[in-house]
């Protein structure tokens, strides 16, 4: 075996090799004694063609093909060493030529990170301000949700829900037909056509109404754009909505034990509200932080850790449009409608950004020595598996213990305590930079629960897209 070419391009290196025939001749006789004995050849018993016979009847490319399965990779790896390349992942290889064999190992070589003056980057979280009248909207939401429609004698307004006979038709061919159908009256709402609660504002009980409405040229059902539809209403019955007053009552009616009082209603309600701006602003505060380090940082990397992330990515996609169907038939439906490259354009800027982030953050953890300890992996444990009903966890708890799963709680909390350490050292002063890898204030727990017959990877999972939420 020699390596005729050798080419370095970023991170990966493109070596040309030639096989020496005595390489070959092992393989290709290795081969043989795989092929004939699943190969029928007429005159013999499996097992039993002779060598020169059986390659003049599959051919000898095809026993070349089989030996390559055995020889590539142990010329790949020698290839590799001679060289002295360090390989980060299975080599590509394109075969150029059989006979001799030439071919070509693409082969993934250690990403190159720089970190710029990460200490100097200075950013603090937005203030988080909760607006009353968001809350007094969230909480008029309940009120209508717990409403009740009460028979009124007078014409119908804005809000209104109106009791009528329906006939329509477009161009002849009918439209919408229904007889006591209830149609709430909203000046903004365009169904069943734009312009027809309108129609309908002071009209009362008996009252009988024929109008025309028309669809903009630009409508969102391509179907209906332009279309005028002709409407022939009769009405039988107005009804106004009967909200529940702010008071205690309507507070208990809400059905939470701790809440006795409207006032309590509100406390909790804002206070929930609050968290989940505090959460929101959290995590954009960290993706703007992370952000900030990349901007003075370097990275370079081989393309099959992009190919991994990506393939990562589009397999959470497939998981999204999964559970967003009815049915397997509607989800084969689904995919057959998704263009390949388009989710590629999509996806794969997305998944290279994903790699060049978490490089460098590692490359932060290295520098800042934080670690992980063996006591922190088995506590976060203890706190995924609280999630789990307590009958349950001795059972559950094998699939958190093993090698493969305690390293994925391992990048859990390195992140964690990562991500801890670049916000405190964004929060110094001038001159108050502390020690590396002195992380003073204890981090809250990213998953406090795993769900049942979930295994850390779903976990961690969960934690990611939460992050990606907040992005």
């Amino acid at each position: 075996m020699k390596v005729t070419e050798t080419t370095i391009e970023g991170c990966q290196a493109l070596l040309t090799i030639e096989l020496d025939t005595a390489d070959m001749q092992e393989a290709m006789e290795n081969a043989y004694q795989r092929l004939v004995k699943k190969t029928e050849v007429p005159g013999f018993r499996k097992g039993k063609t002779p060598r020169p016979i059986l390659e003049r009847y599959i051919g000898k490319d095809r026993l070349i093909e089989e030996s390559l399965d055995e020889v590539l990779p142990k010329a790949c790896s020698a290839a590799i060493k001679e060289q002295d390349l360090k390989s980060f992942g299975t080599p590509g290889v394109e075969i150029l030529q059989n006979d001799p064999v030439i071919f070509k190992a693409k082969v993934p070589l250690p990403p190159k990170v720089e970190l710029g003056d990460y200490k100097s980057i200075r950013l603090s979280p937005e203030p988080v301000e909760v607006s009353v009248e968001i809350i007094t909207n969230m909480i008029r939401q309940i009120r209508h949700e717990k409403a009740t429609w009460e028979p009124v004698e007078r014409p119908v307004k804005d809000g209104d829900l109106a009791v009528m006979d329906m006939e329509s038709n477009i161009d002849g061919t009918p439209f919408v037909n229904q007889k006591g159908v209830q149609i709430g009256i909203n000046l903004e709402s365009g169904y069943p056509a734009p312009g027809f609660s309108e129609a309908l504002i002071g009209l009362k009980a008996g009252d009988e109404k024929e109008f025309k409405l028309r669809y903009p040229d630009d409508f969102a059902k391509p179907e209906l754009a332009g279309k005028e539809p002709e409407f022939k209403i009769k009405v039988h019955e107005v009804k106004e909505e009967n909200m529940p007053p702010e008071d205690d009552e309507f507070a208990k009616s809400i059905d939470v034990a701790e809440i006795q009082t409207f006032a309590e209603l509100k406390e909790r309600m804002t206070d929930n509200y609050r968290k989940q701006l505090e959460n929101s602003a959290e995590g954009k505060f960290e993706s703007k932080l992370v952000d900030e380090l990349v901007k003075v940082s370097t990275a370079e990397f081989p393309s099959n850790l992009v190919d991994m992330e990506y393939e990562r990515l589009v397999n959470q996609q497939l998981d999204r449009w999964q559970q967003q169907v009815g049915s397997e038939e509607e989800y084969r439906e689904l995919l057959a409608r998704v263009n390949p490259e388009d989710l590629a354009r999509q996806l794969r800027p997305q998944a290279e950004e994903r790699v060049r982030r978490s490089l460098i953050l590692g490359q932060l953890a290295t520098a800042e020595a934080i670690e992980v300890t063996e006591e922190e992996i088995n506590a976060e444990i203890e706190v995924m598996l609280s999630g789990i009903p307590e009958d349950q966890r001795e059972a559950q708890r094998p699939g958190f213990e093993g090698p493969e799963a305690r390293d994925e709680i391992n990048q859990i909390i390195l992140s964690r305590k990562t991500m801890a350490r670049l916000k405190e050292l964004a929060g110094q002063d001038a001159g108050e930079t502390p020690e590396a890898g002195d992380v003073k204030k204890p981090v809250k727990a990213a998953a406090k629960k795993a769900p049942a017959k979930k295994t850390v990877k779903k976990t961690e999972k969960a934690v990611e897209e939460k992050e990606e939420a907040t992005e």
